[in-house]
């Protein structure tokens, strides 16, 4: 049976991690507030997130095994070195958040607002982005082998992050912008 926690405002990690003992099993957390608390290196697997406000949330190291983070907002939050299979994001808004080398390959990020994002070295592969805001994310050294970028924003482009964007499928209209970027020439149909 899963245990939920709705609407409570936690200020203390120690209050976090003793919901997730007492739940002993899967737990949700829904329109919570967990802004700025430091998780570095907890267990937080198969627990749910939903429309949580979580700016700031240090989540460096943590398992994330079957995590689920749904319509959350997660600005500045920091991500590196997570770890555990099935985690997920989804409709969030990661502004500015740091995804240095987070594992998220074939995940569905339709929706999810990454302007700003840190996503060095991040696992992407076969990822999608429908309707998503990568608007100045860096995406230096990240895996996007079939990412479907088709659906992004990728906003501005130069040469830099022109070359980070290999392996990821792109419209022939982003293309097109990306070369007027470029080159300061106007694209235009036959």
């Amino acid at each position: 049976m899963r245990r939920e926690h709705q609407d409570e405002t936690f200020d203390d990690p120690a209050a976090v991690l003793a919901a997730v003992a007492a739940a002993r099993g899967p737990l949700t957390f829904v329109r919570c507030d967990l802004r700025e608390l430091r998780l570095r290196d907890a267990d937080l697997s198969e627990i749910a997130f939903v429309d949580c406000a979580m700016d700031g949330v240090d989540l460096t190291g943590a398992r994330l095994a079957e995590t689920v983070f749904t319509g959350c907002r997660l600005m500045g939050a920091r991500f590196e070195r997570v770890g555990g299979l099935g985690f997920r994001l989804e409709r969030c808004n990661l502004f500015a958040a740091n995804l240095i080398g987070v594992p998220l390959p074939h995940a569905d990020l339709t929706g999810c607002r990454l302007a700003e994002a840190v996503l060095r070295a991040a696992d992407l592969r076969w990822a999608i982005f429908d309707g998503c805001d990568l608007r100045d994310a860096d995406l230096i050294d990240a895996q996007l082998e079939g990412a479907d970028l088709r659906g992004a924003d990728l906003g501005p482009c130069d040469v830099p992050r022109l070359r980070a964007l290999r392996g990821a499928l792109i419209t022939p209209a982003q293309a097109g912008a990306i070369v007027e970027d470029l080159a300061g020439v106007v694209v235009s149909p036959a």
